[in-house]
């Protein structure tokens, strides 16, 4: 007996051992590529992003990258353009970063704003992306597991995956799991597919699925220097805005009579704003997608809970939206309050131009109070709103 487990304890560290050296040896092909587009002065790459959720329509980018190399920039150490074109876009969407600040391009009318979200954009790339793996793994080097070599898009390839979440939660196995793809010959990467079951992005679990595909690598162009970042000859700030597109970019001022509406909910029942009269109404304004719109799901639905035999109502109006996907949307999620689709006039109607914002409508039709944005208090400060309006 002695000797069995002498044995299992040997084949025990036998295992560790090379599960060790397993992970010790997938670590540096990702490393190998961050050091190989850390070693040229400038690149570019081409990638198509793919996205699939189950309650809406595919989500299909073409996008492009340009980086220059500025190891005095401290921000994120490239000057770099990020080109993103979807839909029905004639033009593509233009970022610009040359220090200090992104610069955002306006193809359509020669125009540029300014912001400060450079890493953010710049966190997208693969220096970015390729780093913060490298960062995770650092933490948690079991997550990595080097599967058998593949063919992505007719290249043959290494294929790593990477386990950022794998928990059980209300005996839900919840999970993201990063799929990439390194091609042997370059040691580049050729794709990155994420398959998911998280609540991350809303009040339920859903499925996730997103590929992008990287492709048309160009190395060390001679073309491509700091100028390469400027803004661009001919382009200007944004003219101020009209006495008119001010009114209508500012939110409907409280004590004001609520402009009524109709419209037809996911189960096609018509309904208007006119018909509430009496009762206070919470409008939220959102859209699928939204990362903060998705943050509120859950305190909408306890103050649906809290509220809904009190006077209360709470409608939930999407612009962006269809019938279709909003209904998967509100099966998926188990939203109870009434949701309405193709919200468009009524968002102009409301001067909404940022989501989520909440009007909150007291018993005689007059608006009561405005929130744009999701606050860290929300759920309180709207209850206390409401609870005025009740007593």
């Amino acid at each position: 007996m002695i000797y069995v487990n002498g044995r299992l304890k040997l084949i025990t560290i036998i295992i560790l051992f090379l599960f060790s050296n397993a992970v010790k040896a997938q670590v540096p092909l990702i490393e190998n590529a961050i050091d190989k587009l850390d070693s040229y002065k400038s690149f570019s790459y081409q990638y198509v992003y793919k996205q699939k959720e189950v309650f809406s329509d595919p989500l299909i980018i073409n996008e492009k990258f340009v980086l220059l190399k500025v190891p005095e920039d401290k921000e994120t150490g490239y000057f770099f353009k990020h080109e993103n074109m979807f839909g029905d876009m004639k033009l593509p969407a233009i970022d610009l970063y040359k220090g200090k600040s992104l610069i955002l391009l306006n193809l359509t009318d020669s125009t540029y704003d300014i912001s400060k979200g450079q890493v953010q954009v710049f966190s997208g790339s693969l220096p970015g992306e390729l780093n913060w793996i490298k960062t995770f793994l650092k933490k948690k080097p079991s997550a990595i597991i080097h599967l058998s070599d593949t063919v992505y898009n007719a290249i043959n390839s290494y294929h790593l995956i990477i386990n950022t979440k794998d928990t059980t939660i209300n005996k839900e196995h919840l999970f993201v799991r990063i799929h990439l793809f390194i091609n042997k010959l370059t040691g580049l990467p050729v794709g990155k597919v994420t398959r998911a079951r998280t609540a991350d992005f809303g009040k339920e679990a859903t499925n996730y699925y997103t590929e992008e595909s990287y492709f048309n690598y160009k190395i060390n162009q001679d073309d491509i220097n700091p100028d390469s970042f400027a803004i661009p000859a001919g382009f200007h700030p944004p003219k101020e805005k009209t006495k008119a597109e001010i009114i209508l970019s500012t939110p409907l001022v409280a004590g004001t009579m609520a402009p009524d509406f109709t419209l037809h909910d996911t189960d096609g029942k018509k309904m208007s704003l006119a018909q509430m009269k009496g009762k206070i109404v919470l409008m939220d304004f959102f859209f699928i997608g939204c990362g903060a719109c998705m943050r509120a799901l859950a305190p909408l639905d306890r103050l649906h809970e809290k509220y809904k035999n009190k006077n209360f109502i709470m409608l939930s109006i999407s612009d962006r939206d269809g019938k279709k996907s909003l209904a998967a949307f509100k099966k998926i999620q188990r939203i109870k309050n009434q949701m309405y689709p193709n919200g468009g006039d009524v968002t102009k109607l409301y001067h909404v131009t940022a989501g989520p914002t909440f009007y909150v409508i007291d018993p005689n039709g007059k608006i009561a109070s405005v929130i744009i944005g999701y606050p860290d208090d929300f759920e309180n400060k709207m209850s206390a709103i409401i609870n005025k309006l009740l007593h």
